[in-house]
């Protein structure tokens, strides 16, 4: 890894070599290859990085627009298992195929590997691509499953097509499908007689600004599906979303007829009852699909997981976003984290400037004075909200001998 290899094409203005399994912010290995071809001044290197299912044609892509031979093969299986970088010093280009995202062997192994080609360097544009199916429509949803996927990414999303020589529809229907579909404007077209020159123009012509950004484990599985297809988990999993959205409508309905405190209390009492419902249903899941996250299948159940929980999170969003409005309304948006303890504190009285981290109020904060509390079931058809009672909100003298919290020194607001 990490070894410079020569072209095997000497009349190739590409370079390659194997990408080597660091990011930007590692030990610049491959990169000081790299900086040792002449790249023209004011020029600098933009990064394609190719993406799409096993077999879309990325491989043969490179070895049209490059010169090069025997990277592709027919093989019933992913041929590339690693994320190969092309240089092109005159264009100021640099190109990396990537492995297949839905290879059966391997398949974590092989996202590692693209999210390194993603991290090495910023990126001017994802070539998304796709195979030419007889049907346009199947073409558009294959390009969906990225699109929505790296929605996040979408300013740098580029399309490119294969196999448009077998195909009796035109590349202006495509566009306008796309256009209307997924809002994508320009797309590159691959035939078995199209010059490499005309491919690469097209995609350097889709190369926007670079964009530095870094796929790390906390969004790995938002951009990549490691799971199996597995029909029973998928099922599990279809009826704890399903669940949710039931659970999600029937409080929709109950809120609409509630007002006042008591409206802005049930929402924070429902948020939090479905946070730990997420919980709650990954243990589900776990346990009716006898999930252990050790051997060979802990990647796939990881994934699964993670599609669940994506899911769950996404039916809680609006729910989120209507509390976070009661939070604006109630004028503690404007907060301010202590640079000693770290606590967050709001400010409820008094004038800017300095104070003490923890400094007591002199009056009650009167605007919430009773809190209500809801309790919620749900048995799988309907769910149930009972309002069990208020409790006031107790007021603690500033003389009191307690200890409060906070760190007590000296901030300013």
């Amino acid at each position: 890894l990490g070894t410079y290899m020569a072209s095997v094409h000497t009349n190739s203005p590409f370079h390659t070599m194997s990408l080597a399994k660091q990011s930007k912010h590692s030990a610049p290995q491959s990169r000081h290859l790299m900086s040792q071809r002449t790249v023209p001044a004011g020029l600098a290197l933009r990064t394609v990085v190719l993406l799409g299912d096993v077999g879309v044609g990325k491989s043969s892509l490179v070895e049209k627009i490059t010169g090069l031979t025997g990277l592709s093969s027919g093989c019933s299986q992913s041929f590339t298992r690693q994320s190969r970088l092309f240089v092109n010093s005159r264009m100021g280009l640099q190109i990396v195929d990537t492995p297949g995202t839905n290879s059966m062997a391997d398949k974590l192994e092989h996202n590692v590997w693209i999210a390194h080609a993603l991290n090495y360097s910023p990126v001017s544009l994802i070539l998304l691509m796709t195979k030419a199916d007889t049907r346009i429509d199947n073409t558009i949803d294959d390009v969906r499953t990225y699109a929505e996927r790296f929605q996040d990414l979408s300013d740098i999303l580029g399309v490119c097509v294969s196999h448009m020589d077998t195909v009796a529809w035109s590349q202006q229907e495509f566009l306008r499908c796309l256009r209307s579909e997924l809002g994508i404007d320009s797309a590159a077209f691959v035939g078995k007689h199209t010059s490499g020159q005309t491919v690469l123009s097209d995609i350097v012509a889709m190369c926007k600004a670079p964009q530095d950004f870094a796929i790390n484990s906390n969004n790995f599985l938002k951009f990549f599906k490691i799971s199996n297809n597995n029909v029973k988990i998928l099922k599990t999993i279809r009826d704890e979303v399903a669940a949710f959205q039931t659970i999600h409508r029937d409080f929709s309905e109950y809120l609409r007829a509630q007002s006042g405190q008591d409206k802005v209390d049930l929402v924070f009492e429902f948020q939090t009852f479905m946070t730990d419902q997420i919980y709650k249903s990954q243990q589900r899941v776990s346990e009716a699909n006898s999930f252990t996250y050790m051997g060979p299948n802990a990647a796939s159940e990881v994934g699964h997981l993670a599609n669940l929980t994506n899911q769950l999170r996404s039916v809680l969003t609006d729910v989120r976003t209507m509390a976070l409005g009661y939070q604006n309304s109630a004028g503690i948006s404007d907060l301010r984290r202590c640079p000693h303890c770290g606590t967050v504190w709001a400010k409820i009285e008094g004038c800017d400037g300095a104070t003490t981290c923890g400094n007591r109020m002199k009056r009650f904060d009167g605007r919430f004075d009773s809190l209500a509390n809801f309790s919620f079931q749900f048995d799988g058809q309907k769910l149930r909200i009972i309002k069990t009672g208020s409790r006031r909100v107790s007021h603690t003298s500033s003389s009191s001998p307690s200890r409060g919290a906070g760190f007590g020194a000296c901030i300013a607001w």
